[in-house]
């Protein structure tokens, strides 16, 4: 639990930040306010999960607000009786105010969202100064306190639900790559290499505890985008071929022993259509399997991947 507290509001809301990254800039004391809706749906050998998400990206030159729900079912019965619907809430602040950064973050993943008890959320609240700030970049660095069960006890065996975190903010601006490293508890690496270039590389790796090799988040694409931001209508259309590693979860069970949790993994192959504010994604997902308790594996097969994401901003 140590390692999950920002990992999981990265895995969710990294690609929305990416988006809101590649909105027309904001002039100063203009607001942009974007509605987010996603659609996900894996059919596997012996598993279907569809996930359904809504939310709001609210982005001006000195504030960033994403607030996103999603309702996860697993169609086919799970193991050892647990629940078949699961609720994943993010909340992510980001303020500016020169080179003081403030971040405030809230997290719930669990059949019982909050209500199920410390178990099922963590939040931060993150300061950080910005130690370098030249045109191509730009370094944070900080920390803050979590609030969560992170597995911390007292010596009478109860769980200490507060402690400190680091924080490490990279983001550098090229001619030939675009890259942003981030490091609160976890690492977080996102890249686009050639990013003014019609082909595009593109690649986002995490690292989620240390347990096997699929504690490596990564997704790597190769892209086209046929115009720039330069042309008449901006570059408003691309098209990638992926592969990448995911889950869904880990989900906490409410009102239950903090080792009463699980989590899916799979692996996809897929092609993405990017246009404007709607973004397609279909492919081909293959050693899916399901984690109860953190041990106990259970084999999901292969089958369809696919994606539907919806943004618009105003």
């Amino acid at each position: 639990m140590f390692k999950k507290i920002i990992i999981f509001i990265l895995l969710v809301v990294y690609p929305i930040i990416s988006f809101a990254d590649n909105l027309n800039e904001p002039k100063p004391d203009d607001m942009q306010i974007v509605p987010l809706a996603q659609f996900e749906n894996m059919i596997l050998t012996s598993q279907h999960i569809e996930s359904s998400s809504g939310g709001l990206l609210i982005n001006s030159e000195d504030m960033m607000f994403i607030g996103l729900y999603t309702q996860h079912q697993f169609h086919e019965p799970l193991q050892y009786d647990f629940p078949n619907r699961y609720h994943t809430i993010d909340m992510l602040l980001d303020v500016k105010d020169g080179r003081d950064q403030y971040l405030g973050i809230f997290k719930s993943q669990s059949d019982k969202p909050v209500s199920g008890g410390i178990n099922t959320f963590q939040a931060a609240a993150v300061y950080g100064y910005e130690m370098i700030d030249e045109p191509h970049l730009s370094v944070v660095l900080g920390g803050g306190i979590a609030v969560g069960n992170f597995g911390v006890k007292t010596p009478d065996g109860k769980n200490w639900p507060i402690i400190p975190v680091p924080l490490a903010r990279v983001n550098y601006h090229g001619d030939w790559i675009d890259a942003k490293f981030e490091f609160l508890t976890s690492p977080n690496l996102s890249f686009t290499i050639a990013p003014k270039g019609h082909v595009r590389l593109t690649g986002d790796v995490r690292m989620d505890q240390m347990r096997d090799s699929r504690d490596i988040i990564y997704e790597v694409a190769l892209a086209y985008r046929p115009y720039s931001v330069q042309d008449e209508m901006g570059d408003f259309v691309g098209v990638s071929l992926g592969i990448k590693n995911n889950n869904y979860g880990a989900f906490q069970l409410g009102h239950k022993d903090e080792k009463e949790s699980i989590e899916t993994h799979y692996k996809a192959v897929f092609v993405e259509l990017d246009v404007s504010v709607l973004k397609l994604t279909a492919g081909y997902a293959f050693d899916g399997r399901s984690l109860y308790r953190e041990t106990q594996k259970q084999d999901l097969g292969k089958g369809m991947y696919m994606s539907i994401q919806a943004m618009y901003p105003f």
